[in-house]
């Protein structure tokens, strides 16, 4: 995974409208799917961009923030990870401004999108 910017420790560190927007032209262009923006060891702050499905997770403790950037997808959260897809769970689907909570031991998968740019935040884990 490609890491920017290692989480300084005597200093604020900024991420400006334009660097993201940069960022993820880049990852579009290069069909790349994340980019790890901040690297904080038990934190972390990436780019994500998701053409069509991704493999359901679910982390032992990892707390995940997700802000929706641009574009739309459907969520599946909770349920159960059969095939590597959330069955069980609740679907919604999610757009421009939404912010997502997830907390450790939710399954959880994004499906059915022509493209959706947002960022994701962990912290509480490394797993």
């Amino acid at each position: 995974m490609l890491v920017r910017h290692q989480a300084p420790t005597d200093r604020a560190l900024d991420f400006p409208l334009a660097t993201l927007q940069a960022e993820f032209a880049d990852m579009m262009a290069q069909k790349r799917v994340t980019t790890r923006m901040l690297e904080g060891g038990t934190y972390s702050m990436n780019a994500r961009y998701l053409i069509g499905s991704e493999a359901a997770q679910v982390h032992k403790s990892i707390i995940e923030f997700y802000f929706i950037r641009e574009g739309s997808a459907t969520l599946v959260t909770g349920g159960t990870i059969v095939d590597k897809a959330v069955r069980g769970g609740v679907e919604r689907v999610v757009q421009p401004g939404d912010v997502v909570f997830i907390p450790p031991g939710v399954p959880h998968a994004i499906r059915d999108t022509t493209g959706i740019s947002y960022l994701n935040v962990h912290f509480g884990g490394t797993d």
